[in-house]
């Protein structure tokens, strides 16, 4: 039981840490204007419109950025010719792109005759990343397809989307319940397993009929939980964004405060069970009638399932994903009520085995204990390391390593032949983390390679941050110094490592302090803004553009990604320091 706690929570949430885009080493990289890098032609026909591109090699379309819009009202494809590659984005998370000739189809019959706007969105893999694109399309009356082809809507809107395509609901399913199975392997969960154990069985010698039913009524709990957020999402669509608003710092931060707080029950620095008096309440009442700490425990699987939910991995949010667009708030809460089940499944079997199969205890579970501590410590330093200075992060992860590699015997003699096996790992261990420590008091922030290239301090860049196109244009004229703009968006994954690797780092902002640095944020991607862009023929960020003082002609620009070394070296041989 327990361990389904934990299983739970940590499948729901495993760090991704893969950067999307490649870096932009070459100094004279060219990009395509955005019509030329996704050329596209749009048909419309009684009840459906069709978008098609043919995006030039090295180019990609983001899936979730392609939609049909009237008013506020948003329409998701109902096909996609092909299916995606998937690929880790920074500011996206896990995303489907899309290379080459791609066709999607929407069907628009909701829709009102008229007017409608086609969004898409699209990236070039050597680092730059185009403004979120928009083309005028026509909905056309579709009453009589209406009347005519009724069984038509009993399809999901997104029958055919992604790895989905084509199968039954029976199928869909089963492959739900594959997955929540799988998941429950993760290191997410695994930590929570003796947690989870201690609260619902209470750590005792639990009969296998009793544990069996506990365990199923806990699992019942969690499952039933998922599925409410299955019918949600099925209801409200993919404007709800559920992953987005678990990813902000608010719940971030309380999780991995909670993290924090459990990883001290693995450390014995507490026993994690219900309180004293609501035990022997729950014990009294099961003695006079079978099974009447039920609800309890089914409370204590909702709630197990609630903490987990910040910790979202790639497949739940690809699962939830796929649920928001297809308009069907039913088979959404039956799919993940099979997620549930699936997830639940170790859980039952493990509540039901209880003692029969769980190591007895002593040193050697007790060094478990701690490892399982380690990893919920872990997960806290990963759910606030987007919150958190690069080199922070960086010290963190080193300092838990030195714990593991302290605790795992790295610098203890080894009395026994497993202690010797430990030896070394144990000692590989504490030395990255004592060098990851070093590289952070440098400067760095690469888990990689946290002793590489040493950097300066890190302070905030000195920009004069502004949205307005007006008032850009009266620094860059008014000024009585150069003028370095930066074009940055929140969606541009570059623009972030740039930030974080260069214009954030003191040597930088010394080479370059003659020119006066501005900050433009595209994000809104305003009629203003994309005029702007054209003026200065830029196709969108990351692109840093250079002014002399009084002028606003563009002495020259940067784009993509560079070494913090070749972008003060460029930038300088633009505009040279007096």
């Amino acid at each position: 039981m327990r361990t389904g706690f934990w299983l739970l929570l940590f499948s729901l949430g495993l760090p991704a840490q893969a950067s999307l885009l490649d870096s932009l080493n070459s100094n004279d990289a060219e990009f395509l204007p955005v019509e030329q890098a996704f050329p596209v032609t749009t048909n419309a026909s009684p009840g459906v419109v069709s978008a098609e591109w043919q995006s030039v090699d090295g180019y990609y379309l983001y899936q979730h950025r392609i939609y049909l819009k009237q008013n506020k009202q948003r329409i998701d494809p109902v096909s996609w010719s092909k299916d995606g590659k998937e690929k880790y984005d920074e500011a996206f998370g896990d995303i489907i792109a899309y290379y080459g000739d791609l066709t999607v189809t929407f069907d628009t019959r909701e829709l009102t005759p008229g007017a409608a706007t086609l969004h898409y969105q699209g990236c070039a893999d050597a680092g730059l990343c185009y403004p979120p694109q928009t083309l005028a399309v026509e909905v056309i009356e579709s009453s009589a397809i209406q009347e005519t082809s009724p069984a038509s809507n009993a399809t999901p809107a997104n029958s055919t989307t992604s790895w989905f395509e084509g199968r039954s609901t029976l199928a869909v399913l089963g492959i739900f319940f594959l997955l929540g199975l799988g998941l429950t392997f993760t290191p997410c969960v695994l930590p929570m397993v003796p947690i989870l154990t201690s609260v619902v069985l209470g750590g005792g010698n639990t009969p296998p009929a009793r544990g069996f039913w506990l365990s199923f009524v806990y699992v019942t709990g969690m499952a039933i939980t998922y599925a409410a957020a299955g019918l949600a999402v099925g209801l409200l669509g993919a404007g709800a964004n559920v992953q987005a608003l678990m990813q902000s710092p608010p719940v971030l931060i309380g999780f991995a405060v909670l993290f924090l707080v459990l990883s001290l029950a693995m450390f014995g620095v507490y026993e994690l069970q219900l309180p004293s008096g609501l035990r022997n309440r729950l014990n009294n009442i099961s003695q006079k009638q079978n099974g009447g700490n039920a609800v309890s425990v089914f409370i204590i699987g909702v709630l197990s399932a609630l903490v987990v939910s910040p910790c979202v991995s790639a497949p739940l949010a690809g699962a939830l994903a796929y649920l928001s667009t297809t308009g069907d708030a039913f088979a959404g809460a039956l799919a993940l009520l099979a997620l549930g089940f699936g997830m639940g499944t170790p859980l039952i079997v493990l509540g039901t085995t209880g003692a029969t199969v769980l190591p007895k205890a002593g040193a050697w579970m007790n060094r478990i204990k701690y490892l399982f501590g380690f990893m919920l410590v872990g997960v806290a330093i990963w759910l606030v390391s987007r919150l958190l200075p690069g080199p922070l992060v960086l010290a963190l992860w080193g300092a838990l390593a030195v714990a593991v590699g302290i605790v795992a015997g790295a610098l203890s003699s080894p009395t026994e032949s497993a202690q010797r096996w430990l030896k070394t790992p144990a000692l590989m261990i504490f030395i990255y983390g004592v060098v990851a420590i070093a590289g952070a008091l440098q400067g760095n922030s690469d888990l990689l390679n946290p002793i590489g290239e040493s950097t300066h301090s890190e302070s905030e860049a000195p920009f004069v941050k502004t949205t307005s196109i007006a008032e850009i244009n009266t620094l860059i004229t008014e000024s009585q110094q150069p003028v370095m703009v930066d074009l940055y968006a929140d969606w541009c994954i570059s623009c972030k490592v740039i930030d974080e690797e260069i214009f954030a780092q003191e040597d930088a902002q010394l080479a370059l302090r003659h020119l006066l640095w501005v900050q433009l944020d595209l994000t809104d991607n305003t009629e203003e803004h994309k005029a702007f862009m054209n003026t200065h023929g830029v196709f969108g960020p990351p692109t840093v553009l250079f002014f002399e003082a009084g002028s606003d002609n563009s002495q020259g620009r940067i784009i993509g990604e560079r070494r913090k070394s070749e972008f003060v070296q460029e930038a300088l041989g633009i505009i040279p320091a007096p």
